[in-house]
């Protein structure tokens, strides 16, 4: 069952990517003003099994080279860790990222699925136990325009999950 489960996630996510339509909007997927929310489930690095959200708002944007746009924001994270532990299972950050979007490249036809890929960075500061400096990064696969699948690194793990933005 679970092969079978993990096969049909594949076999949806790579038909996904051949239909792809381009969802960015003048080389962005997530520009100024917008909102998302995401949540997913992973490997602590120390802690074994977690799952996480968070949610984060672009501020703005600014161009380099005047043809690669790149979007800034502020995000959240709140991860919480299911089994061995020394410490408090409960991660919690507040992060200033920035986001670029493979939409702004100009692919080949065959390649054209990679404009709805949306890459980033934050750095910020982890929040329990302690406080201490953190990052995270990861990239988003919009299957929609407003629907995401999601992978990401930091607050003691990494994480599948999906995004949805408003």
């Amino acid at each position: 069952m679970k092969k079978a489960l993990i096969v049909l996630l594949a076999v949806l996510c790579f038909a996904g990517f051949g239909f792809a339509q381009d969802y960015s909007k003048n080389g962005m997927l997530l520009s100024p003003g917008t909102i998302d929310l995401n949540a997913g489930v992973g490997y602590g690095w120390y802690y074994g099994f977690d799952v996480g959200a968070g949610g984060e708002y672009i501020i703005g944007k600014f161009d380099v080279a005047k043809d690669v746009p790149l979007s800034f924001g502020v995000a959240a994270r709140a991860s919480l860790f299911v089994g061995e532990f020394d410490s408090t299972p409960l991660g919690v950050g507040a992060f200033g990222t920035l986001h670029f979007n493979w939409g702004a490249v100009k692919w080949p036809d065959g390649l054209s699925w990679l404009k709805n890929l949306d890459c980033y960075i934050g750095l910020g500061l982890d929040f329990v136990p302690g406080i201490w400096f953190d990052s995270i990064g990861g990239f988003s696969y919009f299957l929609s325009e407003k629907f995401a699948v999601n992978l990401e690194s930091g607050i003691r793990g990494s994480q599948i999950g999906v995004l949805y933005k408003f």
